[in-house]
């Protein structure tokens, strides 16, 4: 349900968004913005900018805020896709989430193996190797998909027995998975082709929304070990809040055009799930700060009764 329109005029989150879970995720960001005392720019999700750049506010430690630095500042040596100014003051934006949600990993790898040792059992993994955020193997490169898709997170892991294998993440948060498909490219059939996953009949639906960009980002984490040998095995995790019903509708959809009894490498988690398992294994404030402030959707019904009294 949509939260009530004077609790968005309240905190300043009275605009049109597509879907109830976008509305709700930006009054809870507007929330979390009110409750550390920042002031806003024309929306309530929005920081001001300077401040935003001067202090990294829209990060929940200073260890993640100097990964967001270096990685901004050399963007253009990838051809990263870092978005500024949003990456900076918009709170609502998924791209800041994955830094909060990664970056504290990225630092310490042995809470990393942890975690996905206890998330992915079955791939019997030894150690996670590097983490890395915006990632593409090559950008257009015909060795791969031929277009421009990457990986929010990417993460590299060795197994005990010494291969080498990948987690690509998709990381969404108030999406809702009905922007206009990409052109589409000859190369997507020939990976899903190579792949045996994928009931080829499917071919046109995997070109429309809302599973063209689940399928485009599937297809790179394929290319890297089905079409190419780059690394010896691959996951394609798509990350989202179990809230989200559009993404969930999605990736339902998207599940259909597979064959069934094959292993598919898709990966659907929730941050939910993500969270607890980080929390099981990890006490540090950094993990508590994230699932209030993304997660706690609960706080819009106590700020609701607040308003009545």
């Amino acid at each position: 349900m949509k939260p009530d329109k004077e609790l968005r005029k309240k905190y300043e989150t009275d605009y049109y968004d597509k879907t109830d879970f976008a509305a709700n995720a930006r009054l809870l960001q507007s929330i979390w913005r009110t409750e550390n005392g920042f002031e806003f720019e024309k929306y309530g999700n929005f920081l001001k900018l300077d401040f935003a750049k001067e202090t990294g506010a829209n990060f929940l430690t200073n260890g993640i805020f100097e990964i967001v630095k270096f990685e901004v500042k050399n963007k253009y040596i990838d051809g990263k896709v870092i978005q500024e100014p949003r990456i900076w003051n918009n709170l609502l934006s998924s791209q800041p989430l994955a830094f909060n949600l990664f970056g504290e990993l990225k630092i310490n790898k042995e809470l990393a193996t942890t975690i996905f040792k206890k998330l992915y059992p079955e791939r019997n993994l030894k150690r996670v190797t590097a983490i890395e955020f915006e990632y593409s193997p090559g950008r257009k490169n015909l060795k791969y998909t031929g277009d421009s898709s990457a990986f929010d997170v990417f993460i590299e892991y060795k197994t005990k027995k010494d291969k080498s294998g990948f987690f690509g993440i998709e990381v969404k948060y108030a999406e809702d998975l009905n922007d206009e498909p990409s052109t589409y490219k000859n190369t997507y059939k020939t990976i899903s082709s190579a792949s045996g996953i994928f009931k080829m009949s499917n071919i046109n639906r995997l070109k429309e929304k809302p599973i063209q960009q689940i399928w485009r980002d599937h297809l790179l984490a394929l290319s890297l070990f089905v079409t190419n040998n780059d690394y010896e095995i691959g996951e394609f995790i798509y990350l989202y809040p179990s809230e989200n019903l559009n993404i969930k509708s999605g990736i339902e959809k998207y599940k259909s055009t597979f064959k069934e009894s094959i292993e598919n490498y898709f990966k659907p988690l929730t941050i939910e799930k993500l969270v607890d398992t980080i929390k099981n294994h990890c006490s540090d404030k950094w993990i508590i700060d994230f699932e209030n402030r993304y997660l706690k959707f609960e706080k819009i019904e106590n700020a609701s009764r607040q308003q009545c009294i």
